[in-house]
């Protein structure tokens, strides 16, 4: 049974196949090989593109759909992807590990209805550079490791303190890309 957001996609866009094909274009967009399926991550996502208020999408699409979905772009992508890594004393979690014989990335996944600002964005970054680092340091044979706080919603920030600020929309972008970003990247 379709969700309500899928649902909400299909009157927005006069008919289930139109609704499917919004999907696409965003699963698509997002570097996936093959169309996504009619799920709630991707019905919220291309209501998005279509003008819908992102506060609206985010109250219905719950935080860990949100992390299912950037989850599913790294893997995609070719990253082998680690949820919710659990680090012992003092306890702590990184949201998603995806690791690649280049750069791997800890990720920070923020379903936040409004952009944060540049103090908000530097205290997450802080506190998963700190996150990485005792993720490294409890694993063998791991190459350096990017800080990336992933947002539901548009920031004007692309890098803070270094660690990368990126919208899903432009995760696809950014992964394809992040050799290039290393200058602005704190590896740790």
């Amino acid at each position: 049974m379709p969700g309500p957001l899928f649902q909400l996609l299909v009157r927005k866009t006069g008919s289930a196949e139109a609704a499917l094909a919004a999907i696409s274009d965003v699963s698509f967009r997002l570097g996936y090989a093959s169309p996504a399926p009619a799920d709630e991550q991707f019905a919220a996502l291309a209501l998005c593109t279509r003008g819908l208020d992102i506060e609206r999408v985010s109250k219905v699409l719950s935080w860990k759909d949100f992390e299912t979905l950037c989850s599913g772009v790294l893997r995609a992508r070719g990253y082998e992807v680690r949820q919710n890594v659990l680090l012992r004393r003092p306890r702590a979690q990184v949201d998603i590990f995806a690791i690649s014989d280049g750069i791997s990335l800890a990720v920070d996944c923020k379903h936040w209805a409004r952009p944060a600002g540049y103090s908000g964005l530097a205290k997450q970054v802080e506190a998963q550079k700190a996150r990485a680092k005792r993720l490294r340091e409890s694993l063998d044979r791991i190459g350096p490791i990017a800080v990336v706080v992933l947002v539901l919603v548009e920031t004007r920030a692309r890098f803070v303190d270094g660690g990368a600020i990126v919208p899903v929309f432009a995760l696809a972008d950014f992964l394809d890309n992040v050799e290039t970003f290393r200058s602005e990247l704190d590896l740790v």
